[in-house]
């Protein structure tokens, strides 16, 4: 078997590539989140101010009605139902439907497409006969049509009918949907400058470092044989205990190279050696 192609072993990266690769993992993940969130974020915003727009037409239709119903006027016998609704409709064309009813839910005027014929839907009647007592505004949702629902009072307070308004979900989303890509546009530009200022930052602080750290692996290895080694004012102040453990090293291995080789004996120990021995 041939032996396998030198260089072609698995390629090791430095440690500024690895800490610069995973600020950027990080922070890709950190502006996708955000991005993400803000998106959804902004989508409830823009669903709840446009209910808010249209819950402004239906109290205004409703307090119509209740001026003419507070004067004892029966709700089934008022005979401008249609002007008001008609007129209610134009003033927001983004109004898919408007539709007046009874307590019971019998449908007394209604415009726009899609409206009820008869009574209103089950739903409609739940969610009336949850809120319609009170001042709130029922929300239902069919699908991509919005209904909102107030309640009716008769000159006694009590709940004398209700009108419902419509508007079409749907389009509300498609609109905000349609803002992606200029989301994504600016997102994306964010994310690039983002990671470029990322790799410079981490570059330029890892470069005096890695100086400082091979001149640390030079002075090392002169002290590994013996010869002492060039600190620069910049490595004593990157690591202030190397002149120290250096001038330590050095110290012992002249100690060590002292004992290993002793100095040749004086003259006072060549008269006291017993005759005929040699050294």
């Amino acid at each position: 078997m041939a032996a396998p192609l030198a260089g072609t072993g698995p390629m090791r990266l430095t440690l500024t590539t690895k800490i610069i690769l995973l600020l950027q993992v990080a922070l890709c993940f950190a502006l996708l989140s955000t991005a993400a969130l803000s998106y959804l974020k902004m989508e409830r915003m823009v669903e709840d101010t446009v209910a808010s727009r249209f819950t402004v037409a239906l109290r205004g239709l409703a307090g119509e009605v209740e001026g003419a119903v507070s004067l004892g006027v029966s709700i089934t016998a008022l005979r401008n139902l249609d002007a008001l609704i008609q007129r209610a409709m134009a003033r927001d064309d983004r109004i898919t439907g408007l539709v007046l009813f009874t307590d019971t839910g019998e449908v007394l005027a209604a415009a726009g497409r899609g409206g009820p014929v008869g009574a209103i839907p089950a739903g409609w009647k739940a969610a009336f006969a949850r809120d319609g007592k009170s001042d709130r505004v029922a929300a239902v949702a069919d699908g991509d049509s919005q209904a909102l629902l107030l309640g009716i009072r008769n000159a006694f307070g009590g709940v004398a009918g209700g009108v419902a308004l419509t508007y079409s979900l749907g389009e509300v989303q498609a609109g905000i949907r349609g803002t992606i890509p200029d989301l994504l546009l600016s997102g994306g530009i964010n994310l690039v400058t983002g990671l470029l200022v990322t790799m410079v930052a981490v570059w330029l602080l890892l470069r005096p470092i890695q100086r400082r750290l091979r001149e640390m692996t030079a002075s090392i290895n002169q002290l590994g044989m013996g010869e002492p080694p060039n600190l620069t004012p910049e490595l004593v102040a990157f690591a202030p205990g190397l002149k120290d453990f250096a001038d330590r090293i050095l110290e012992q291995q002249q100690h060590g190279a002292e004992e290993g080789h002793p100095q040749p004996a004086g003259p006072a120990a060549e008269a006291a050696r017993p005759a005929g021995v040699t050294p």
